[in-house]
């Protein structure tokens, strides 16, 4: 028997995680996406993943979207943190770009998809890269910009007309590619050569080459554009960069620092490490305040603000109940099941309840109140699987982890 991924509980107890902003980290090894609850460093985590390689939010921060190796791109739903039952087939995708209505994606198949976001259809396949890396979108809308580590390039796309325009040359091995939030400049990483170019996009010219990086990868600007942080891999640092004048002022010591992201109130720097863990910063005096345990490959990070509540997990939530009862409630599963049943154990050995299939709610009383409690719910069909049309299928393994 198997969990349904896109089946939630929603629980009336008082939640954990209440207030946003939210860190979205994509744990390649793992196969999950955790979501860390900036005010508190606390986790959940979304599994039903393959290798999920990068992640982005939407501007509204209502929806995360999530490349993986097995050739798809998933939806999360930020409000209640489910994964959606649409998936999105594309090849490979490397690195994504999203506005309101549209979605960009590079491939490793050195095409570029772009994705109508209003119905997910696919409205047009670029070709004529060569190993694109990375992909951005000028913050007025106006180009989108894609690394060609291969050529030494960054392509310009016209989204208006989904062609290339331009070629932006001088480079040697571009990768990770930033604008400032005004979009006067982006800052594109080289990680071979120990560079970062500045390139001045008014007229697409690099003004300026930033020595002294060790294997730089990632980039993040604060929202006030006066201060650039670069991951450096080759040194264990993360090198902090005076935009006035592209002087790197500091170097905060973080293990094997990969992907990195800033909050938008400018306050905290996240940076994934390749030791397993993901630092938050502060950028007021660039002090770690907590190194958050338990990923395997941090790959990328984004960061939400300003949604609702998230009550769910593809399924099972940790949360610290108010009085002896816990009312649950679930939405119907795919297809037609024989049953639902509610466990409280990984193990499921300790069955709370067998409903019939046209039962969508349960009241769990006889409980130790501030007490934390797990739940686990599984569909039960005649075949003997739960599975939902649309939906990833997950063996019998835990969806949720502690926080």
């Amino acid at each position: 028997m198997k969990y349904i991924s896109a089946l939630s509980l929603l629980f009336s107890a008082s939640t954990v995680f209440g207030v946003l902003p939210h860190a979205y980290v994509t744990d390649q090894l793992d196969g999950s996406v955790r979501v860390i609850r900036v005010a508190s460093n606390t986790v959940q985590t979304i599994s039903g993943f393959h290798n999920p390689r990068v992640i982005k939010v939407t501007a509204d921060g209502t929806l995360a979207y999530v490349g993986s190796d097995e050739n798809t791109i998933r939806i999360i739903d930020t409000i209640t943190n489910t994964l959606m039952p649409h998936i999105i087939n594309v090849n490979h995708p490397v690195s994504l770009a999203i506005t309101p209505k549209t979605m960009y994606v590079a491939s490793s198949d050195n095409t570029v998809t772009v994705i109508n976001t209003l119905d997910y259809s696919t409205q047009a396949v670029i070709t004529g890269f060569d190993h694109p890396a990375d992909i951005k979108v000028r913050p007025d809308g106006q180009f989108v910009y894609v690394t060609n580590t291969a050529a030494g390039t960054i392509s310009v796309i016209d989204p208006s007309t989904n062609a290339i325009v331009g070629t932006i040359t001088g480079f040697k091995k571009p990768v990770g590619m930033t604008f400032t939030v005004g979009g006067e400049y982006a800052y594109v990483t080289d990680p071979s050569h120990n560079e970062m170019y500045v390139v001045r996009l008014t007229d697409n010219s690099i003004v300026e080459t930033v020595l002294g990086l060790t294997t730089p990868s990632y980039i993040a600007v604060t929202p006030d554009e006066s201060y650039a942080f670069i991951s450096n891999t080759g040194n264990d640092t993360v090198s902090v960069m005076r935009t006035s004048d592209n002087v790197v002022v500091h170097t905060i010591p973080i293990p094997d620092p990969k992907s990195i992201a800033i909050t938008q109130d400018g306050q905290f720097l996240y940076v994934g490490s390749g030791f397993g863990e993901v630092f938050k910063v502060r950028i007021l005096d660039y002090s770690i305040e907590t190194a958050i345990p338990n990923f395997k490959n941090p790959s990328n990070i984004t960061l939400t603000t300003n949604n609702a509540p998230a009550d769910t997990v593809n399924g099972c939530q940790e949360f610290s109940s108010s009085d002896v009862t816990n009312h649950i409630t679930w939405h119907a599963a795919g297809g037609t099941p024989i049953g639902y049943k509610i466990y409280r154990d990984l193990d499921l050995t300790k069955l709370v309840a067998s409903l019939p299939p046209t039962t969508f709610s349960y009241d769990d009383s006889m409980l130790e109140a501030g007490q934390t409690y797990i739940y686990y719910m599984l569909a039960e069909y005649a075949d003997g699987f739960s599975t939902t049309i649309g939906s990833v299928e997950i063996t019998p393994t835990r969806i949720c982890q502690d926080l």
